[in-house]
């Protein structure tokens, strides 16, 4: 009898398609707790992941289809997770009033789709208010899942200098429009506090951002970028030795010596510096209201880290895992301010008492106020010490908020306590008030309550990209493992022994040695 070649063909299709699903289900169940882990993993991770454990290579596509599967089944569709961003919202505003869920969308082509969102809950916002410092570091960093938008984020400063998340938002990308929208939001949370110190980047959209929404906070700028930026222009040793110092240095009068000293080597560095960087970023420059002597943004950074393995997440469980996350370091803070007692956090005051050990200095009092301290055998400057006003020649006191080294020499020379003389912003009270309200608990996203908004929002439009996508931010050319810097394969210059440039293009060489490696070439 002649066989139908058709319908072998239709049976062979079938049972291939039944392996292929066989297989995705397979691999599905197989990924599963490697997702859960950290949803940011990408398929060929798990291919190599799958052939370490069961020693079978299956290809990248099936892998992929099997990575979604388990995707789907565990935080559920992208399509619908972020219309279920509503059910998030009046979840989170049920059990937790006062808190702010904006969820701001577009029409394209006559589908509603996600634009960007903010999200802060009220103990937050209370606990920033009446237990930290008015102090904000503000930043961004990139979402790793299907929607590349960027989380940003605002994060204050404790008592015990913790960060301290405040509000977090989404936007598609970092633009002005964007920027504003998200730090209008902010200040409908927090308002304006006395003394607001905000830190950025370098970022022209942030910066704008600010300027519009916060015109009177004093805006600072994270040191570390205005060095990446400034190196990529000017190097050399005057800038090493000299920029970070005029960075920390408390006192006007020792900024001017630093900025001098490079003014006078390289009189376009600083100019490039007064025209692309006016943001404030020395110390000599702080105020001395909000208590902060950061010179860098890196509050932000470590929130970004905090969060970085959630990233790949879908929206509403990326902002539910950061709720959660919060609630659970709230609960563990918490405990920890029940446990402490005095009027000043003890880790300062053991700061202090460290401090004061073996200080070598000459204290002339004008009184139990005044004082005149200088180092013995010196140079012979002499700092000012009011101890009403609790002010320092120096600034450092008035800055941070914590006697300076001068001010601790005088209030031991009284025998006084050194708690009397810390500012209230890191007493014990404040550190309790910071974390006195609870964070509620929520149940998991398939019991939040249903929200009738009156249309589905679908997902916003995916831009389209060259290459494979990137779950690592590239990191700048003065960071380890950037361009310049020292490492397997890079190539030294002769002359000055830097790193990322030929002896021919050195321009912290000496003349003389050029001119002897010219003579051997």
């Amino acid at each position: 009898m002649r066989r139908n070649p058709r319908r072998h063909d239709c049976s062979s299709a079938r049972r291939s398609k039944e392996v292929r699903n066989a297989s995705k289900f397979w691999i599905c169940e197989q990924v599963k707790d490697w997702l859960m882990e950290d949803a940011s993993v990408g398929a060929k991770e798990l291919q190599r992941r799958i052939k370490d454990k069961h020693k079978v290579y299956i290809n990248y596509k099936r892998v992929y289809a099997g990575k979604e599967l388990a995707r789907t089944q565990l935080f559920g569709s992208w399509d619908s997770s972020f219309n279920n961003l509503y059910r998030f919202k009046a979840e989170v505003e049920r059990c937790c009033p006062g808190s702010f869920v904006v969820i701001d969308h577009h029409k394209i082509a006559e589908k509603v789709r996600f634009h960007r969102m903010f999200f802060a809950m009220k103990p937050c916002i209370d606990g920033f208010l009446n237990g930290c410092r008015p102090y904000l570091a503000i930043d961004s960093t990139f979402l790793t899942g299907k929607f590349r938008g960027q989380l940003a984020c605002a994060i204050a400063v404790d008592g015990h200098n913790w960060m301290y998340p405040v509000a977090v938002g989404v936007i598609d990308s970092e633009t002005n429009e964007n920027w504003i929208w998200f730090l209008q939001r902010l200040r409908d949370a927090i308002g304006a506090p006395t003394g607001l110190a905000i830190c950025t980047d370098a970022g022209q959209g942030v910066m704008a951002g600010v300027k519009e929404v916060f015109p009177d906070a004093e805006h600072r700028e994270c040191m570390l970028h205005l060095v990446m930026n400034f190196k990529k222009r000017y190097s050399g040793k005057i800038f090493d030795d000299h920029l970070w110092p005029a960075a920390y240095s408390w006192s006007p009068y020792y900024f001017e010596k630093h900025w001098k000293a490079m003014e006078e080597a390289k009189p376009s560095a600083m100019t490039y510096i007064r025209q692309w960087h006016t943001r404030i970023w020395t110390r000599s420059q702080f105020g001395t209201h909000c208590k902060v002597d950061y010179v860098t943004n890196n509050l932000a950074e470590c929130f970004n880290n905090w969060i970085k393995q959630f990233k790949g997440l879908n929206l509403d469980d990326l902002m539910d895992k950061i709720r959660q996350l919060i609630m659970d370091k709230w609960d563990v803070r918490r405990t920890v301010s029940r446990k402490i007692e005095g009027l000043i956090l003890p880790h300062i005051i053991k700061n202090l008492k460290e401090q004061s050990r073996n200080l070598d200095m000459d204290v002339q009092r004008s009184g139990d106020i005044l004082a005149e301290v200088s180092v013995k055998g010196g140079s012979g400057f002499k700092c000012v010490v009011n101890l009403d006003e609790r002010t320092c020649h120096c600034r450092k006191w008035q800055v941070s908020g914590i006697p300076c080294k001068h001010a601790i020499a005088f209030i031991t020379s009284l025998r006084e306590p050194l708690e009397k003389h810390v500012d209230m912003y890191y007493s014990v009270q404040k550190f309790r008030a910071a974390y006195e309200i609870l964070i509620p608990a929520m149940p998991d996203k398939f019991q939040w309550p249903q929200s009738d908004h009156g249309y589905f929002m679908h997902p916003p439009l995916i831009k389209s990209t060259s290459g494979r996508r990137q779950n690592k931010r590239a990191k700048g050319c003065t960071e380890a493992n950037g361009s310049t810097t020292k490492k397997k394969g890079s190539h030294q210059c002769p002359i000055c022994k830097d790193y990322g440039h030929r002896w021919y293009n050195c321009k912290d060489g000496d003349p003389e040695d050029i001119a002897a490696m010219l003579a051997e070439k």
